[in-house]
């Protein structure tokens, strides 16, 4: 068959079936599939999808329809490629939903930024000690971030999230401090 003929054979096809295609069978991988695999399944289909191949036959409908196939394997893709996405989606799919709902999708982000301490602060004076603690976390340096989550607190005292990095910094200093030498003018013989 000629490759454009099958070309537009396949796009006419796949377009009709849209309906019926999961993210999975969109990006042609098992449902139980490792995460790497959809991100080289991604890189197949939209290399052998893409609009652009089609655009060449000159025909606009064809085109289009071929728009609408590549929009499903990016979303397809952005959806799978998150452990707690696929994870929602995997319960849709199972409850007879084949399409990743827009209330689903804002539902996971919510759910991901809740249990992401980046995004803790609401309130913007808050914010800005927020992420020089957490800086501070990262470099282990406990002092200055038990002083700079006790600044954020001053704007939201009742963050739950501030209090419990506070007490996990309080203690990493109080362990720190007991490893510490206690006097500062011993001398030591070598």
């Amino acid at each position: 068959m000629d490759p454009r003929t099958r070309t537009r054979v396949e796009v006419e096809t796949l377009h009709t079936l849209l309906p019926e295609l999961d993210y999975y069978r969109a990006l042609l991988v098992a449902r139980d599939c490792a995460p790497e695999a959809i991100g080289e399944a991604f890189r197949n289909e939209s290399r052998r999808l893409h609009p652009d191949r089609v655009s060449v036959l000159g025909d606009a409908a064809l085109t289009e329809k071929a728009n609408d196939i590549f929009r499903l394997v990016q979303e397809a893709h952005r959806t799978l490629k998150d452990p707690e996405q696929r994870a929602r989606y995997d319960e849709l799919l199972a409850g007879g939903s084949i399409r990743f709902t827009d209330e689903a999708r804002q539902g996971a982000q919510a759910d991901k930024r809740a249990a992401d301490p980046e995004h803790a602060a609401t309130n913007k004076a808050s914010e800005k000690y927020w992420k020089m603690a957490l800086r501070d976390f990262r470099d282990k340096s406990w002092k200055a971030a038990t002083i700079n989550i006790r600044f954020a607190l001053n704007f939201e005292p009742d963050n739950e999230v501030f209090k419990d990095h506070l007490k996990q910094a309080e203690e990493a200093q109080a362990e720190a401090d007991a490893k510490k030498e206690k006097n500062p003018y011993k001398l030591r013989i070598v």
